[in-house]
């Protein structure tokens, strides 16, 4: 018994949960306002894996992982100013372009991968600097909580400041009830002066930008490598969670939080000896479980009014 719980609630399973929860935290964050302002995308592996061979470039001509995260929020606002242009203003299908977007990426970090750096597979080397880890005095003192929070990436720690501010932005400014006011009903939004495109140009941004520091995470967090696919469905997994939360941070952080404890568990029941490749569809059982309780809660909503209107 001892065992299980250390292995569910123990400080090395809840630490890595903490970091795992990073990359996907900050492109569920950017994706919350691409969702509400209702611009369609789903090419979120795309930013991200653009975004973490660039950082690993930039850190490896600078030797710097600040250099490496420029380089990273950079490809996201290119990439989101391309996909801006193919669906505000050449009006493409959404779906299309982020599928197109999703298997460029692959493609063109592997060519990139082979073209820069000379290998095919992987690409590591001790020029690639990442970010080292950040003691926080007041927490070095409390026990069990020092272990799980402190001395953690500056990246992990902003991710989950990003969190209330992007709250704060979205549901108590003007800006963000513009942003959702465009999403609810363009018509509206229209007819009290608000430029449609332009909040929709705006909330790509913030998306191109977050989606790239969640790239730079996956490679600027001391592992000093880049590799081909290295994102692992990792985009997926933040657009489910934007999906099931509603595009609200405060309600999308603690999914993103759940499907990485489930990545967590697999690594340390894989480190158990467990069938890896059984463990590995953990995370996505989870996604699927989580988006059918919350279709259920709507069905059992909906069937609740239908009683309430009948009586």
């Amino acid at each position: 018994m001892k065992e299980i719980l250390s292995l569910l609630f123990g400080t090395v399973t809840l630490g890595a949960t903490i970091r795992l929860a990073t990359p996907v935290l900050f492109t569920a964050i950017g994706g919350c306002f691409s969702q509400k302002v209702g611009t369609f995308c789903i090419a979120f592996e795309c930013f991200m894996l653009s975004a973490a061979f660039f950082a690993a470039w930039g850190s490896f001509l600078t030797a710097s992982p600040y250099v490496g995260v420029i380089f990273a929020i950079l490809t996201g606002l290119f990439l989101a100013v391309l996909y801006g242009l193919f669906v505000l203003h050449f009006h493409a299908n959404a779906v299309i372009v982020s599928i197109a977007f999703n298997f460029g990426a692959w493609a063109g970090t592997t060519l990139l991968l082979t073209k820069i750096f000379g290998v095919r597979g992987y690409f590591f080397s001790p020029k690639i600097k990442g970010f080292s880890s950040l003691s926080i005095p007041f927490l070095s003192g409390i026990p069990y909580v020092q272990e799980v929070i402190n001395k953690q990436s500056v990246l992990v720690y902003l991710a989950y400041i990003f969190v209330p501010i992007s709250y704060v932005l979205m549901y108590k400014t003007a800006f963000g009830l513009r942003v959702r006011g465009v999403g609810k009903s363009e018509i509206a939004a229209k007819t009290v002066g608000v430029s449609i495109l332009r909040y929709r140009w705006l909330s790509l941004f913030i998306m191109g930008a977050m989606s790239g520091l969640g790239g730079a995470y996956i490679t600027l967090s001391g592992l000093n490598i880049f590799s081909e696919n290295m994102t692992a469905g990792r985009g997926f997994l933040a657009f489910a969670a934007i999906l099931v939360g509603d595009g609200n941070p405060l309600k999308v952080a603690p999914i993103c939080l759940l499907f990485a404890y489930m990545d967590a568990l697999n690594l340390e029941l894989s480190s158990r000896g467990m069938p890896v490749q059984l463990l590995k569809m953990l995370p996505y059982f989870m996604v699927l479980f989580v988006l059918l309780l919350s279709r259920w809660k709507e069905f059992d909503g909906v069937a609740r009014l239908q009683e309430e209107i009948t009586l």
